[in-house]
């Protein structure tokens, strides 16, 4: 009996020559070996059972088993719900068929026990990772220190492996102390291990998908460290974006803090100071030449307000001839008595300056004698036509003569407007072409008007013009004083960009400051596609301005020394503190033996220097370059080395928690090597 098999050495026989082995009389001298036939029977089937012994059917069952103290109760399970099937399909005993069923548990796990083996080892790392993964902290796999952390894990191993061998021992104190003990250690090893074998397979994943991704065009060593900055900044996709918005002359240092820091540091090495500053010094002084294309190519070629507004006067006057030759020509008088009964009316209630300019006019349309004291009032259109121009003039400009301050008169509302409204209609009315000219007159007067209006548009503080006002100005405009207001705002943003620091910090304002009104006004007038291109243009050179400051100007010395120390190549000799401790303790011989190490350190610093330097120039063309073939394919390796890295911590993660996953799952397996008695405890004693 062999595993509580039996065997026939004739089986055996017919066995081998029935599989092609040697005949009878070949195995003869040979003869068998009894164990071999048996461990062959039960790797195929049991006479008992008639179930295949296979090492897949081993790892199975040794998979369920190792799930800690939940799989014994799983495989036991399995084993009842089997008996109970074939005790009711053959109609045999439940109790035979269980113990069949047990009996066949214990042989495939004599047959194979390396696929049990690995099967119990799988199911201990697949019944324990969800534990670690739904609770990190309980088994030490959180935040915090290794030690913190392996005490903790040393604490919930310890409680699963009582736990586990309890339920394994049916309750035996001995197994159930020897797994706490067990679980212990192994749990106690279990973060340090986890993170070893973790960072290996990253450290592992890592070196060969940098050796199988794009080249980057530069060493291995810069490569390195542009990916830690490319990291920092986001990734790539970050960096692509603000390129995108700075243009074509936006170099990488400019994509994020991170790169820009690196340009920082490499701008004091002496190696490489001049490479990083020369691009930038470059750039700053195109800055009026980019603002200037990018206005003009928003707004169109700046056109002088000044220059407008002249050209809109001397075509006024042909207007304002047709004007001047219609009232003299006129056939027919035109009495001014309706405007006198106006105002008359309302200088009952004028006062200040509507009442000075009231007076005025009403004196300039009658005339009273004073000996006679008859009264004579003008039946001229010229006359009238006179008074009315006067009037416009108090009105739109003031006049000091008369007391009247600029714009007091400026209400639609107001009597002064009125009279004046009330002599153009008399006018319109009864001087032939005196409307149509008037109209053309006045139109042009409006488009000099709105220039007027356009160039101080953007102006700051109490000044500045709610957009919703503006909307309304607009509402009642024509296109063409609309297209006016416009050149007057051209021409604000023209005095605004000039060739000094000062100025960018000026258009800045201009456009983005009072809370964003100029913006949104300037939208209302030329289109908010023209507006975000100048914000944009006008952001984008405030960034290259920025970097010129940090990196060449040398400001934030901390930041420049901080990134300059990252990258300094390593020296050569260094100081002698080692000699001279070897001297004072070994004397001459000691001293001698240091200084033959410290030469030996200075040939290898000195091939590590060049290296550095090399690495710092490779940086160096790399942080200033612009965007085009060299930063895509630059960008692209970066891109796959991050994403090899995500991937790559993704592995080492599930590493390190499957490796601390099988060894808090393995106290089972180190319990039979712990004593199997307690020391004189008297609790157990008795």
């Amino acid at each position: 009996m062999a595993g509580g098999i039996t065997f026939d050495p004739a089986e055996f026989e017919a066995f081998k020559q029935g599989a092609g082995g040697p005949t009878a009389a070949q195995a003869a001298p040979v003869g068998f070996d009894p164990a071999e036939f048996a461990a062959f029977k039960a790797s195929q089937t049991t006479a008992d059972t008639g179930r295949e012994t296979g090492a897949l059917n081993a790892g199975a069952r040794g998979l369920v088993d190792g799930i800690p103290v939940a799989g014994p109760y799983i495989l036991g399970g399995i084993d009842r719900a089997d008996a109970a099937l074939r005790s009711y399909q053959g109609g045999t005993s439940y109790a035979d068929e269980l113990a069949k069923a047990q009996a066949y548990g214990d042989d495939v796990k004599a047959a194979h026990p390396y696929a049990h083996t690995a099967g119990e080892v799988a199911g201990g790392v697949a019944g324990t990772a969800p534990m670690i993964a739904a609770a990190p902290a309980a088994f030490g796999a959180g935040a915090g220190g290794l030690v913190g952390r392996s005490l903790i894990s040393a604490a919930s191993g310890s409680g699963l492996g009582a736990a586990d061998a309890a339920v394994r021992s049916d309750g035996d104190l001995i197994a159930a102390r020897n797994g706490a003990i067990a679980g212990g250690v192994l749990g106690g090893a279990a973060p340090a291990a986890g993170a070893a074998l973790g960072a290996g397979v990253r450290n592992f994943y890592e070196m060969i998908g940098s050796r199988l991704g794009p080249s980057s065009g530069f060493g291995p060593a810069a490569t390195r460290v542009l990916a830690e900055d490319a990291a920092n900044s986001g990734g790539v996709a970050p960096i692509r974006s603000r390129m995108g918005e700075l243009g074509s002359d936006a170099m990488l240092l400019d994509a994020s803090p991170s790169f820009q820091g690196q340009a920082q540091g490499l701008a004091v090495r002496p190696e490489t100071r001049q490479t990083v500053t020369a691009p930038i010094v470059t750039r700053a002084g195109g800055m009026t030449d980019r603002l200037a294309t990018d206005i003009d190519g928003a707004f169109g070629p700046a056109v002088s307000p000044q220059a407008a507004t002249n050209t809109f006067a001397a075509m006024r006057r042909v207007p304002n001839e047709a004007i001047g030759a219609a009232v003299d020509g006129a056939q027919a008088p035109v009495s001014a008595r309706p405007v006198l009964g106006m105002i008359d009316d309302r200088l009952q209630t004028a006062r200040g300056a509507e009442e000075t300019v009231l007076r005025r006019a009403r004196d300039m349309l009658a005339h009273t004698d004073p000996e006679t004291g008859w009264t004579t009032i003008a039946d001229n259109p010229r006359i009238l036509h006179n008074v009315k121009q006067e009037m416009d003039r108090v009105i739109n400009y003031g006049d000091p003569g008369l007391g009247v301050a600029p714009g007091a008169l400026a209400r639609k509302d107001s009597a002064a407007q009125a009279v004046r409204g009330h002599l153009n209609d008399l006018l319109r009315d009864q001087v032939p072409n005196y409307g149509a000219a008037n109209d053309v007159s006045a139109a042009l007067a409006r488009r000099m008007e709105a220039i007027d209006q356009g160039s101080q548009l953007l102006r700051a503080g109490q000044g500045a013009t709610p957009p919703a006002d503006l909307a309304r100005q607009l509402a009642g405009m024509t296109q063409g004083e609309r297209d006016a207001m416009a050149i007057g705002t051209r021409g604000a943003i023209d005095q605004a960009v000039g060739t000094r620091r000062n100025d960018l910090l000026a258009m800045q304002n201009l456009l983005q400051g009072e809370g964003g009104w100029n913006a949104a006004n300037l939208a209302q007038l030329h289109g908010q596609a023209p507006v975000d291109r100048v914000v944009g243009a006008v952001n984008r050179e405030a960034a290259f301005d920025q970097a010129n400051r940090r990196i060449v100007e040398g400001s934030q010395t901390a930041q420049r020394s901080q990134a300059a120390d990252r990258v300094a190549p390593r020296t050569t000799l260094g100081d002698d503190f080692g000699g001279t401790v070897a001297g004072a303790i070994g004397g001459p011989q000691g001293w001698a033996l240091a200084q033959a190490g410290r030469v030996a350190k200075a040939g290898i610093n000195a091939v590590g220097k060049s290296a550095d330097i090399a690495r710092n120039r490779e940086l160096a063309d790399a942080v200033t370059m612009t965007q085009g073939d060299r930063l895509d394919a630059l960008l692209a390796a970066l891109e796959a080395r991050g994403a090899v890295q995500q991937r790559a911590a993704a592995l080492g993660n599930t590493a390190a928690r499957g490796g601390q996953a099988a060894l808090l799952s393995q106290s089972d397996r180190a319990r039979p090597y712990l004593p199997a008695a307690f020391p004189a405890l008297p609790a157990f004693s008795r």
